[in-house]
């Protein structure tokens, strides 16, 4: 499991923008993000198009997964939720 920070419309840089985000929130949440390391994966939800997704690696339980989620919450970022890798 992995905790996805993000979800962004697929463009020419939206692969690109992701990572800045991540190392964006990396710095604004230093004690959640610190160790993370971060990952893209695209996703295709049909009808809606394709998205690129912000994903703190590495892979973990469900449970740590949450966590992070939890903690980012916690510190103010909303836009975390968990799923399988």
């Amino acid at each position: 499991y992995v905790a996805v920070l993000a979800s962004i419309p697929r463009s020419a840089s939206s692969r690109i923008d992701a990572l800045k985000q991540f190392a964006d929130l990396q710095q604004r949440y230093a004690a959640q993000l610190g160790g993370k390391t971060p990952d893209v994966q695209e996703a295709n939800l049909g009808e809606k198009g394709t998205y690129h997704r912000l994903i703190a690696g590495p892979p973990g339980s469900r449970d740590q997964a949450s966590r992070l989620c939890s903690e980012l919450k916690s510190a103010g970022y909303s836009s975390c939720w968990i799923k399988s890798y």
